[in-house]
């Protein structure tokens, strides 16, 4: 099973990803009985899967050697967000909460704002190297649901709850300063990352739901064309050709999260004359979420074969 997984890009958090996608579609609440079980199997346990992870991977840190991390995967961080202000900006000017093609404000800002780092820690230790697999905790930050609460209270006036933030990055600190303090802490932690995969790709499967995701049609289809159109271009421009790098980067941080499907909801409790957009938001982005999990990994080896990056063991 396990060289299965490993003939696939990303494979060992796709397929036990789509596996609890598939319970949680036809047999939703099977693991739904309190204690270990649900803790383990259900949503539940995302947010305690994704801080062990950034954990373990910023113990590998090295703070003498953080320059270079900031140096790739923080200026392509940095331009993804200033893409995602500048874009959904005119999205809102142009066409307003409606959207266009069936895809609302919310919607296209909740999607491009968007980043995997399951996916990106998967597509990187396949191709990438060290430098981007500690990277992980610093592409979680654009995960949390702060972000596009951000980009679209800014772009369109509102509050910013910062509370989301500090709770992401003080896992990466705490994992910073032991692996850094204690070498022999990092070695024992940092190994951690490929064991974590397969419970990383189920907690965020268990939250997919493939009906709904199929139900949005074609403006979910639309909504993985925007997300490729608005985001792929000017970030992987700027590592190839300004950063000097191969690119595996760019379409490790090119997946919507599932954690992404929930957001257009968030936006309802300040704003309840939104459900009804929120609530087809919430579909699309869904779909959105199976088709960039699968056709990003895809691009991945595409590329590596392209460019002759071999395949990390």
């Amino acid at each position: 099973m396990l060289k299965f997984m490993r003939k696939i890009p990303a494979g060992t958090l796709l397929i036990p990803m789509l596996i609890a996608a598939l319970l949680n579609t036809f047999v939703p609440g099977l693991f739904n009985i309190g204690g270990l079980t649900e803790a383990l199997f259900t949503p539940k346990g995302a947010n305690y899967v994704v801080g062990l992870v950034s954990f373990c991977s910023a113990t590998s840190i090295d703070i003498k050697k953080i320059a270079s991390v900031l140096k790739k995967q923080g200026v392509l961080l940095l331009v993804k967000i200033i893409v995602c202000f500048i874009f959904g900006y005119g999205y809102i000017s142009l066409f307003g909460q409606e959207g266009i093609m069936g895809v609302s404000a919310i919607a296209f800002i909740v999607a491009i704002c968007s980043v995997n780092p399951s996916v990106y820690l998967a597509i990187v230790s396949d191709y990438g190297d060290k430098d981007d697999k500690v990277a992980f905790g610093l592409v979680g930050l654009v995960c949390i649901p702060a972000f596009p609460m951000l980009v679209y209270s800014i772009t369109n006036g509102g509050s910013v709850d910062w509370t989301p933030i500090v709770s992401t990055i003080i896992p990466i600190i705490l994992g910073m300063i032991i692996g850094n303090l204690d070498k022999d802490m990092a070695s024992l932690f940092s190994p951690g990352l490929p064991l974590l995969m397969p419970f990383l790709g189920w907690s965020v499967g268990s939250g997919i739901n493939l009906i709904q995701a199929v139900q949005s049609g074609f403006s979910g289809v639309v909504i993985t064309l925007f997300y490729y159109i608005v985001l792929l271009p000017s970030i992987y421009l700027t590592e190839t050709k300004i950063l000097k790098f191969d690119g595996i980067s760019t379409l490790g941080m090119s997946t919507i999260a599932g954690l992404s499907a929930a957001m257009p909801m968030m936006f309802v409790s300040n704003n309840p004359e939104l459900l009804e957009i929120a609530t087809q938001a919430t579909s699309q982005i869904t779909f959105g979420v199976v088709l960039t999990s699968i056709i990003t990994p895809s691009l991945a080896k595409w590329l590596a074969d392209q460019k002759g990056i071999v395949k990390n063991n």
